[in-house]
C-alpha cells in the first residue's frame, strides 16, 4: 500500500489544460461532489451519473452516509496532452488552506474504454476522501485506503459480478488461497486482464468473509477510517483483525468458504433428500471403486498414500463443500463430515478414518432409506389427493393419554442431534 505525498501546488502534478476548466467543458453531479472536466457532454454526463451510483452503492455497502467534505475532480485528459508513460489513472490530493482539499483523478484516453478501471479509480477517490476525514497526517503524507477494498466494491457494484461463478469455482480448484501478505501488498492499479479479474474476485470474497463476521461491516469501515493506519498492508489489516492476522489458517478457511458460496450462487436451489443422496453418491463412488475388490474405506485410504490420490481427495472435498450449500437439511451435517474426512486425508491425516467412515456410510444408507419412505408417502398422498378432495374430510383429534416413547435407534438419535444443532 503506497504512502502518498499530499500535493499543494500544480508544479509537480499532472495539470489540466486551461481549456478544460472553462464552464462549457465541465459537468457537475447532482450532489456537487463530482465534477468532470473535458471530453464530450455525453461522456461527462455518463461519468457523473456513474460516480453518483458508485457513491450510493458504497454508502449502502459500508452503511455510512456521512456528508462529503472534499470535492472530487475527474479530468479527462486529451490524447495530445497526456505525458508519455503517464499511468492510465493518476490519483492526486491538493491540500491548501484557502482553497481547501480537493481530490483529482486524471484519466488517460486509454482508461475510458475500460469500465472496470474507471470504476476502481472513482471508488479509490471516494474511499480516499472518506479516509482523509479521520486520518492523521504525518509531515504532509497520508496512507492510501486498502486496494482490496476498492477492488471488492468495484466487483460488488459492477453491473455483472466479476468473472461469474465459474471464476470462483476455478479459484477453489486451484492451489488454495493466496498468502495474505502478498495479496494485501498487490497494487491493483497495475493489474490488467485476467490478473485483475482474479484480484477483484479474491477481494470480493475476502470482503464478504469479513463482512459476515460479527459487526463485520462496521469493522471494515473502522479499518478505512483508522486515524493512524499502518503503512504496511498486513499490519494495517492486523489493526482491525488481529486474531485473523495471527491465525491465517482460520482466515483462509473463511475466505475459501466465501469463494464456495460465490461459486455455487448460480445453483442455489436446495436439493431434496433423494437428490442429495444421489449427488453425494456421485462424489463417493469414483473414490471407493477399486479393481482389486477392496472395501470402500480401504480403497479411499489407499488414495491418500499417493500424490495423485490426495489430489482427487482434495477435489472431492471441494465438491462436498459445494454440495453442502444445496444439500437437504437432514443431509447437510453428513456432507460436512465427509468433506472433513476428505480434507484430512488430502493432508495425510488418516487417524480414525476407518471407524468414522463406516459410521457415516451406515448413517447415509439409513438416511437414504428414510428418504425413500418419505418420497413414497408423498407420492401416495399426491395420487390419492383427488379422492380425498371429492368429499368432506372429517379430522378427528385423538388426545394422547401418555407421552410418546422416545425412540432410541441410530437414525432417531441422529435426527434429534440435528434438531438440537439447529440445522
Amino acid at each position: 500500500m503506497p504512502v502518498c505525498a499530499v500535493l499543494v501546488s500544480a508544479a509537480s502534478a499532472q495539470v489540466a489544460a486551461p481549456d478544460l476548466l472553462k464552464p462549457e467543458n465541465r459537468t457537475a453531479s447532482n450532489s456537487k461532489q463530482f465534477t468532470v472536466f473535458g471530453g464530450t457532454p455525453g461522456r461527462r454526463s455518463d461519468l457523473v451519473r456513474r460516480a453518483e451510483e458508485l457513491k450510493r452503492g458504497t454508502e449502502r455497502e459500508l452503511r455510512d452516509s456521512e456528508d462529503w467534505k472534499s470535492p472530487i475532480l475527474i479530468i479527462l485528459s486529451p490524447g495530445d496532452g497526456f505525458r508519455l508513460r503517464q499511468p492510465a489513472v493518476v490519483l492526486q490530493v491538493f491540500d491548501a488552506d484557502a482553497a481547501g482539499r480537493k481530490i483529482q483523478i486524471d484519466l488517460a484516453p486509454s482508461a475510458l474504454g475500460d469500465a472496470g478501471l474507471v470504476d476502481q479509480a472513482i471508488l479509490r477517490g471516494l474511499l480516499l476522501e472518506r479516509s482523509l476525514r479521520r486520518q492523521k497526517f504525518e509531515a504532509g503524507r497520508y496512507v492510501d485506503p486498502p486496494d482490496w477494498l476498492a477492488a471488492a466494491l468495484s466487483a460488488s457494484l459492477a453491473p455483472e459480478s466479476a468473472g461469474g461463478s465459474s471464476l470462483y469455482t476455478k479459484m477453489l480448484e486451484g492451489k488454495g488461497m493466496p498468502r495474505l501478505d502478498r495479496f494485501l501488498g498487490q497494487n491493483a492499479g497495475t493489474l490488467r486482464g485476467r490478473a485483475r479479474e482474479l484480484h477483484a474476485a479474491q477481494s470480493l470474497a475476502l470482503y464478504e468473509a469479513l463482512s459476515g463476521l460479527p459487526d463485520g461491516r462496521r469493522r471494515v469501515l473502522e479499518n478505512l477510517l483508522l486515524v493512524e493506519p499502518d503503512r504496511d498492508p498486513l499490519q494495517r489489516f492486523a489493526q482491525t483483525w488481529p486474531d485473523l492476522a495471527a491465525d491465517q489458517a482460520k482466515l483462509a478457511r473463511l475466505w475459501a468458504l466465501s469463494l464456495a458460496r460465490r461459486s455455487s450462487e448460480a445453483r442455489v436451489d436446495l436439493l431434496g433428500i433423494e437428490e442429495t443422496g444421489d449427488e453425494l453418491d456421485k462424489i463417493l463412488s469414483p473414490l471407493s471403486e477399486s479393481g482389486d475388490g477392496k472395501e470402500p474405506a480401504a480403497a479411499i485410504l489407499d488414495l491418500s498414500r499417493s500424490e495423485p490420490g490426495r489430489f482427487r481427495l482434495s477435489q472431492a472435498s471441494i465438491e462436498a463443500q459445494k454440495l453442502g450449500f444445496r444439500a437437504h437439511t437432514l443431509y447437510a451435517p453428513v456432507v460436512e463430515e465427509y468433506r472433513l474426512l476428505f480434507t484430512n486425508l488430502g493432508k495425510k491425516r488418516r487417524g480414525g478414518f476407518n471407524r468414522r467412515f463406516e459410521e457415516l456410510e451406515e448413517l447415509r444408507l439409513q438416511l437414504g432409506e428414510r428418504g425413500r419412505e418419505i418420497t413414497d408417502f408423498m407420492n401416495w398422498m399426491q395420487a390419492n389427493d383427488g379422492d380425498q378432495n371429492s368429499g368432506a374430510i372429517k379430522v378427528t383429534s385423538i388426545p394422547r393419554t401418555e407421552p410418546a416413547e422416545r425412540r432410541n435407534d441410530k437414525i432417531s438419535r441422529y435426527l434429534d442431534s440435528v434438531e438440537e444443532r439447529g440445522w
